[in-house]
């Protein structure tokens, strides 16, 4: 059914929630796991788009990219006895269109990811990036919830 699960992962905590809920999917289904890590690079970084614009220093994207190795290490290490096959990526440009890019050209049944990432600006719903695949992705795109925000939720309901 879901034979090759794409996991963006961004190193918070919710993400490797996402992880953790993609492993056992994965272990019921027996699919292949995908993790990835978009970094932007200064041309797709919102503040960066306008022309004539200061571009960012290249030791900024070094950082960018070093941070982007360990983030995937970080979720991998969900995957540590995980029997089936697990690949990650390192990529580049803008998170949502770039994802839906992947998930068209490869074939990827199933996306699941944290509701929201490390931005406060961009999670005040839905994460940004989770929003787009929600609307843009041809598949299904589990969303998984942080259980600390699901309990103080359901907690005022009471």
């Amino acid at each position: 059914m879901f034979n090759k699960i794409l996991v963006p992962t961004d190193g918070s905590d919710m993400a490797l929630d996402a992880a953790k809920v993609a492993r056992t999917m994965a272990e019921k289904f027996g699919s292949d796991i995908t993790l990835v890590h978009v970094v932007q690079n200064y041309y797709t970084l919102p503040a960066f788009s306008m022309p004539d614009t200061v571009a960012i220093p290249l030791s900024v994207l070094q950082d960018l990219e070093a941070t982007g190795k360990l983030i995937l290490s970080r979720t991998e290490e969900v995957f540590a006895d995980f029997t089936g096959k697990v690949a990650s990526r390192l990529e580049y440009g803008p998170p949502g269109k770039l994802l839906v890019d992947m998930i068209v050209d490869e074939g990827f049944s199933l996306v699941v990811m944290g509701r929201r990432g490390l931005s406060d600006v961009t999670s005040l719903f839905l994460g940004s990036v989770s929003n787009h695949l929600v609307h843009y992705a041809p598949c299904p795109v589990l969303i998984v919830k942080d259980a600390e925000v699901e309990k103080k939720s359901r907690a005022r309901k009471k």
